[in-house]
């Protein structure tokens, strides 16, 4: 046995629902979207075009600089995030941890309580970590900008390999 359902199934539930309000959405839809206080997107692009790229006094070096030092400080906002994101994983797992065992009327029962108990831990997990966390973000960010810690040392070189036996 098959079924075959209307082609357009949400149409058919806004048109059954309310057919005058229906036919307002729908007309307002056809109308367009006026533009706020007169001013439109043309009008701004109209407002932009006479105007220089370039401030008088910029040379294409100093323009070069600036979208290097916004593209620098946009990668380190990103291995910010990825090193708050790591420590919100820590953060998951001892909430997760921590939180009861046995616990059905708070979680539920089955897969699905698991389920909501982890999502739960690692809500907290984050919002901790986005509140400032415990110091593991900025201790791998730390130790990741002043490179290899100097309490390691360094190994020693292999000796010369002789061939006498």
């Amino acid at each position: 046995m098959a079924i075959s359902p209307p082609s357009d199934i949400v149409n058919d539930v806004a048109r059954a629902a309310d057919p005058a309000r229906y036919q307002a959405a729908a007309q307002k839809l056809l109308d367009g979207a006026s533009a706020v206080d007169g001013a439109s997107f043309e009008d701004a692009v109209k407002s932009v075009a006479g105007q220089p790229l370039m401030a008088s006094g910029a040379d294409v070096y100093t323009l070069r600089n600036s979208l290097r030092n916004d593209a620098e400080s946009a990668s380190a906002a990103r291995t910010k995030k990825a090193h708050q994101e790591f420590e919100a994983y820590i953060l998951q797992t001892f909430v997760e941890s921590m939180l009861p065992k046995d616990a059905e009327n708070t979680y539920g029962k089955g897969n699905a309580g698991s389920i909501w108990k982890s999502m739960m831990a690692e809500q907290i997990g984050a919002q901790i970590s986005k509140a400032g966390g415990i110091g593991i973000a900025q201790h791998v960010l730390g130790t990741r900008a002043t490179g290899p810690s100097a309490d390691i040392p360094a190994p020693r070189p292999m000796p010369p390999f002789s061939t006498k036996i």
